[in-house]
């Protein structure tokens, strides 16, 4: 046989042709169309492939939702809450710290808004419970079995355990804050100042952002580390550890106890009213957001000058602006990284099963 024909191109071509014509004359397609059933038996191998029809239901992103600007920046806001709550309370350790501010102000001012988110998370749970208060009372009132527990509506009761849980708290911490004092005597500044930041940072990454558990324990403080998941609990645990070690540089008794407190409140039971504004008032959280923002860049230009109203005015303005063009510059970007995203799902996959998520 001459070698040239073999690598003629006009002969490759029709060898093509024979090969894909005897293939369509094979008995596997003379006995009829392959189906991929398995309940009646087909003239095919077990291990066939129907190479014609393989790619047909091939599905490139079926479950692709195409992210939104607005959305977005609306979900990056509860990131930066997260962020400005640390600087907020950065800033008030070091303004007490150097003596700028009285320890007794700060904490009263915590304090007053966490009386006033109770308030409104109260008025929040009296929608839930609804009738609750009058099914609750006793039908004859004569009846002496009913004490004065069972008479109070399950509303007065949780109101009742948060007071409680609070004085509980408040006790603790003014009892163990000359402990906290003398707990770091031996360790150098400079170890705290470092191991107080990678606490701070620890609580950033493992903050819970997805808005879920913990919403509904605002009322018993006693359970508030039971209500987070994992992460949560080291995010809220680094935090207090953080807060722990910087109070034991402060001066005086009275110094650890409010920055102890203050710390509680702001990293235990700030987020969980964040949570629950963000679900029940999207305007509410937007204004929350801005008021954090304007109060930590605030804080944070009077902290770094050592200015007054003028830094804090310039924090303000300067720190705004940088806020939003980092979350629309992140939002841009997250949209721009969606178009490489490639997931192929085809009939080789397994099935996916459709749970009904309650009876008909």
């Amino acid at each position: 046989m001459n070698p040239n024909r073999l690598l003629d191109p006009a002969n490759t071509g029709t060898s093509r042709k024979r090969n894909a014509t005897a293939r369509s004359k094979s008995p596997l397609k003379q006995r009829g169309v392959y189906k991929k059933l398995l309940w009646f038996k087909q003239p095919f191998p077990d291990n066939y492939t129907d190479e014609t029809t393989f790619l047909d239901h091939l599905q490139r992103n079926p479950r692709l939702q195409p992210y939104e600007f607005w959305s977005l920046m609306a979900d990056a806001s509860v990131i930066v809450q997260q962020l400005a709550s640390v600087a907020v309370f950065c800033c008030s350790f070091v303004a007490i710290f150097n003596e700028r501010v009285e320890p007794v102000v700060v904490v009263g001012w915590a304090s007053l808004g966490s009386v006033v988110a109770w308030g409104v998370w109260d008025a929040w749970m009296g929608e839930s419970f609804g009738g609750e208060d009058a099914a609750s009372k006793p039908t004859d009132e004569n009846d002496s079995e009913y004490t004065i527990a069972s008479t109070l509506s399950p509303r007065m009761q949780q109101r009742l355990a948060t007071v409680k849980s609070a004085a509980l708290i408040y006790a603790a911490v003014l009892g163990l804050s000359p402990i906290l004092k003398s707990l770091t005597l031996s360790t150098t500044s400079d170890s705290i100042w470092a191991l107080s930041t990678w606490l701070l940072m620890i609580n950033v990454a493992f903050f819970d952002y997805s808005g879920g558990g913990g919403a509904h324990c605002f009322g018993s403080m006693g359970c508030l580390l039971m209500c987070y998941s994992l992460p949560a609990s080291i995010s809220t645990n680094s935090a207090m550890m953080a807060s722990a070690v910087l109070a034991s540089r402060l001066p005086s008794t009275t110094h650890v106890f409010s920055l102890t407190l203050f710390s509680i409140e702001i990293f235990g039971l700030f987020p969980i009213f964040r949570r629950q504004l963000r679900a029940r008032s999207p305007k509410g959280h937007l204004l929350l957001t801005v008021a954090l923002v304007t109060t930590a860049w605030g804080g944070v230009f009077v902290t770094l000058t050592g200015g007054g109203r003028g830094s804090f005015l310039a924090g303000v303005i300067l720190g705004g602006i940088i806020t939003f063009f980092a979350m629309g510059l992140c939002s841009w970007w997250l949209i721009g990284l969606q178009k490489y995203k490639n997931e192929i799902h085809g009939p080789w996959d397994p099935a996916r099963p459709i749970i009904r998520r309650q009876w008909d």
